[in-house]
């Protein structure tokens, strides 16, 4: 193989690395935020892939201006992890919300004027070491499934302006029967100290993961 064969080669072998890395999809939102066509959407997503393995997401107003920031890692199901910053249409940051394999770990939110708004989590009673001691303690792992499986089961919930969970979605499942236990555990868990927004209690919605071993 001559020079100029190498040479061509090795421009096309980049070529085809630089294309991977920059692969980027484009997806269609209506008003709640439902997938449509180009036609009739109000938002849209660019997604494309990161140096590390990880899925940059870029949300953005029908008018072009940046709706959100994050940073998936994976997409099937999705998992949020590190920053998720949301912005007002002005360009003002409106939430910095951070989270670590979905669940999350901190937020902090702006009005228009760029004034924080003064937000304070949901607390369970004793904080989160008392929850999972609780969910340890109520969860009956189902007969039948041998050997036992080990993995993490994902859920998302909402604390009400009551501290009571509505809501609940398993995100990323082990065992149908694993899933629906954890369900039902959650139901009964006792009420939270509901969050608030400036003082006035708010609907907040809530990721955990469980770990099964």
């Amino acid at each position: 193989m001559n020079l100029r064969l190498i040479i061509s080669a090795l421009l096309l072998l980049v070529a085809g690395v630089q294309s991977y890395a920059q692969k980027v999809d484009t997806t269609f939102y209506d008003a709640d935020w439902k997938e449509t066509e180009k036609a009739n959407h109000s938002f849209y997503r660019i997604m494309s892939n990161t140096d590390d393995g990880k899925f940059l997401a870029t949300d953005y107003f029908k008018t072009g201006e940046v709706q959100m920031t994050g940073t998936f890692k994976s997409l099937s199901p999705e998992v949020k992890d590190g920053d998720f910053i949301w912005y007002h249409q002005n360009g003002r940051k409106q939430t910095v919300t951070n989270y670590k394999d979905n669940a999350t770990t901190s937020t902090k939110s702006w009005d228009e004027e760029g004034v924080e708004i003064i937000n304070v989590p949901p607390e369970y009673p004793g904080g989160m070491q008392a929850l999972y001691k609780y969910i340890g303690a109520k969860f009956v792992y189902p007969k039948g499934l041998n050997p036992k499986p080990i993995g993490k089961i994902n859920l998302s919930f909402v604390i009400d302006k009551d501290g009571s969970i509505t809501d609940i979605t398993v995100v990323e499942s082990m065992h149908e029967l694993l899933d629906a236990e954890a369900v039902r555990v959650l139901q009964r868990v006792p009420r939270w100290k509901p969050g608030t927004q400036n003082g006035k209690p708010v609907r907040v919605k809530y990721n955990i993961p469980l770990s099964m071993k």
